[in-house]
């Protein structure tokens, strides 16, 4: 139950806020705390160690509150990221297998619900509204849902926001496809990852189109790791950074003209003036930030009308990293990029001597990969499901499935 319970918190967040609204969402994560270090406790012979990254990231956004403008704010957003590190540790007494079905499931009922969910308001044929929903200024752009997906509109789903659930569904389709070539589900397959498919082409989110051609690449590596001799390898890898680097001038180059292909502003949606003015808020305090808050919490100036577009009021810079530096600073920035790498090398150690399936032993690296290239646009993978996964992963290398063989590393085949 209590894994559940934070698989849907982390992943389905603006549900549960939805749902009951900010003060009921904030009691529950208020009392998910308690159950996390409470579970901690009571496991602690068989859970994982945090990883030098994450104790030092922790330590660094509760010592915030000395100079973040409110202090409190800060301890309340610390304790937020204290209590998502307790349940990823929690969640390390879980062999691979388990944790994978466990996130397959979660992620799936939820891709059902926010089809059933999304038909019902287009059914309907109108908006449907938060439980916070109040009289303020333009307050339809805030909407659960506008209802309007069978004349085109975009899938909002139970997140709220085609973005998050595209992301959602891409993480379901990662977990889904192994599941599906490691011979489970070998019956219903083809509904598991039809699901995320179709939910990723309703959302019409670029953000998310571009992340699968980046798990593609990852994941035609990762076959060829096995397959070739380490210098047929290395070549390859060269080559595949060479392409994309060439991909990316290209597009850099023509990026007007593609984004009139997408149907995209040229401006990535307003975030190049977003990262611009998080930037010049940044350089007043570029060592240490301006103290930890996670998410970014209205009542504390600036936040609430730093960052205004197309009347919504944006509570993120839309870049992890950008983010980082605006809250932690220089220093938050390098901790964060010591735990990405912490998170990655284990990820690897899993494809490397793990005893599952190896596509399910891709699973953990492909996931990392993919909340790596949305904090490129998004800053949803320092809060919720990317920070649990990154602290999950950072513990180390995850149990192996219980009663297998231990595996050696695959032997590889000698090809010039």
């Amino acid at each position: 139950m209590f894994a559940v319970l934070v698989i849907v918190q982390v992943s389905c967040g603006d549900l549960v806020r939805n749902i009951i609204g900010w003060s009921a969402w904030g009691a529950s994560i208020g009392a998910l705390l308690v159950w996390a270090l409470v579970e901690l406790w009571l496991r602690r012979d068989r859970v994982k160690r945090p990883g030098i990254a994450t104790v030092m990231f922790l330590a660094l956004a509760f010592l915030s509150a000395f100079w973040a403008a409110s202090w409190w704010s800060t301890l309340l957003g610390s304790a937020i990221s204290l209590g998502i590190a307790a349940a990823a540790l929690v969640l390390t007494s879980m062999p691979l297998q388990r944790f994978m079905t466990l996130l397959h499931w979660c992620f799936q009922v939820q891709l059902i619900g926010s089809l059933l969910f999304e038909v019902t308001a287009a059914v309907l044929g109108r908006g449907i509204r938060p439980v916070w929903y109040g009289h303020i200024d333009n307050s339809e752009v805030y909407w659960w849902s506008h209802g309007d997906l069978f004349e085109g509109g975009r899938m909002y789903g139970l997140p709220g926001n085609p973005n998050l659930v595209a992301m959602l569904a891409l993480l379901a389709l990662i977990i889904a496809a192994a599941r599906a070539l490691s011979g489970q589900d070998r019956r219903t397959w083809p509904v598991w990852v039809g699901l995320p498919i179709l939910l990723i082409a309703l959302s019409q989110s670029i953000t998310v189109i571009l992340i699968v051609g980046a798990i593609m690449a990852a994941s035609t590596l990762i076959v060829i790791r096995f397959k070739v001799s380490r210098p047929a390898y290395y070549r390859a890898f060269f080559s595949s950074l060479s392409l994309m680097g060439i991909a990316v001038i290209v597009g850099a180059v023509l990026w007007q003209s593609l984004a009139e292909l997408l149907g995209r502003s040229t401006d990535l949606t307003g975030r190049l003036d977003i990262w611009r003015i998080v930037l010049v808020r940044w350089l007043d305090s570029p060592i240490v930030g301006d103290g930890w808050m996670g998410y970014w919490m209205p009542w504390v100036d600036p936040y609430g009308s730093l960052i205004q577009h197309r009347a919504i009021v944006h509570l993120q810079a839309h870049n992890a990293w950008i983010d980082m530096a605006l809250q932690l600073g220089i220093i938050g920035v390098l901790i964060f990029f010591a735990l990405q790498v912490t998170s990655m090398r284990n990820a690897v150690a899993v494809i490397r001597y793990g005893n599952e399936h190896p596509a399910i032993r891709a699973v953990p690296l492909l996931l990392l990969i993919a909340l790596a290239v949305q904090g490129l646009t998004e800053s949803r993978p320092l809060t919720e499901i990317g920070a649990l996964l990154l602290f999950f992963f950072a513990a180390g290398p995850p149990r192996s499935s219980e009663g297998g063989p231990r595996t050696l590393p695959i032997e590889t085949q000698r090809v010039s």
